[in-house]
């Protein structure tokens, strides 16, 4: 009897152990000589799309590591709104937010002004502004990038995009699939304090920088690149258009109409992404092979919308490394639907 109780806490003791080892039964690593950090990485490595739960797993092994790996997983919050007056930078500023994130205010990483001649909205920087922002933010080319938001954000991917165009290892750039919100509920760590987020005006640009030397975008083309499209009957290119409602006031001849929030789970969980399944049914659906031989451009109303087609058409598999079959129309309809000299119609297809 005393042999079979001291079997039984025995037993008891092991299996508290192993649990408390690996965080309710989740992943257990058994590699020797791999720091936790390097461990904590395989929740995210190479995964575009992440939970809370493995975001939280990979912050926690980041925390435990060394002085030099404490510094390589860095969270960016990209909270930003096209309607409703929320402005996600101040809501960063006066806190919460995740500790020790970043706030990428894409209204103000953008062209600047005296080369916006037609002050178009939030368009993609010129490469040394990124690449002075990427160092005021302490952000290196080796770092992996959780990209989160608070809750009824949809547009984290215009920040994912950002990170993809300027060459930074795609395979290192994720996003949280879940909100700022649930990251607290889960029990992560946050910053309250107030801070404050660099701003573009105050970035001493031109120099070298840590972040490299970047060179312009090849994956964005602009109008002129369009008009050849029609120009030359638009036959070996398709025009995926991801507005919403407004797609049928006025579109491009022949734009296929895949609305952003199409990719989404539901209008109440903004930020998860349906399963690879349903987003190749999308495609499917609207007549679209992601992996075609044709070219593809993306376009939406300001530049920003459209980074969810670009995302879809990576997970389905088509290589966005090769900039010349896919490309983003980075000015798109607020550029296009103000121009005398553009194609429009209001005929659905």
């Amino acid at each position: 009897m005393i042999n079979m109780l001291l079997m039984f806490l025995l037993v008891k003791h092991l299996c508290a152990f192993s649990t408390s080892q690996t965080r309710a039964g989740r992943r257990s690593f058994s590699a020797s000589g791999v720091s936790k950090f390097h461990r904590g990485l395989e929740y995210i490595d190479s995964k575009t799309l992440v939970s809370v739960e493995d975001s939280l797993d990979a912050y926690n092994a980041m925390k435990q590591g060394s002085d030099t790996e404490k510094n390589k997983i860095v969270f960016v919050d990209a909270s930003w709104w096209h309607k409703g007056g929320l402005d996600g930078r101040t809501m960063f500023e006066k806190g919460p937010r995740i500790s020790g994130a970043k706030y990428i205010d894409i209204d103000d990483i953008a062209l600047s002004p005296d080369l916006n001649i037609k002050a178009l909205p939030h368009m993609l920087p010129e490469p040394d502004l990124f690449a002075a922002a990427m160092d005021a933010f302490e952000i290196g080319t080796e770092d992996h990038i959780i990209i989160y938001a608070r809750e009824s954000v949809y547009f984290t991917t215009r920040v994912w995009f950002l990170f993809r165009t300027f060459g930074h290892d795609p395979s290192k750039l994720h996003l949280m699939q879940g909100s700022l919100e649930q990251w607290i509920d889960a029990g992560g760590d946050i910053d309250t304090e107030p801070t404050v987020v660099p701003k573009a005006k105050d970035l001493e640009l031109g120099g070298d920088t840590n972040y490299g030397r970047l060179s312009a975008p090849s994956n964005v083309c602009d109008m002129d690149e369009v008009l050849d499209v029609f120009a030359q009957d638009g036959t070996d290119t398709l025009i995926i258009d991801s507005r919403g409602s407004s797609f049928r006031n006025g579109h491009m001849p022949g734009a296929i109409h895949i609305p952003y929030s199409r990719w989404v789970v539901s209008p109440d969980s903004t930020l998860r992404w349906k399963n690879i399944d349903e987003v190749r049914k999308i495609f499917v659906d609207a007549g679209v092979d992601p992996l075609t031989d044709k070219n593809i451009i993306c376009s939406c109303g300001t530049g920003v919308s459209v980074c969810h087609t670009l995302l879809a058409l990576e997970l389905c598999g088509r290589d966005l490394k090769n900039e010349e079959r896919t490309k983003m129309y980075d000015a798109s309809w607020s550029e296009w639907g103000a121009e005398d000299i553009t194609p429009k119609t209001n005929n659905l297809i």
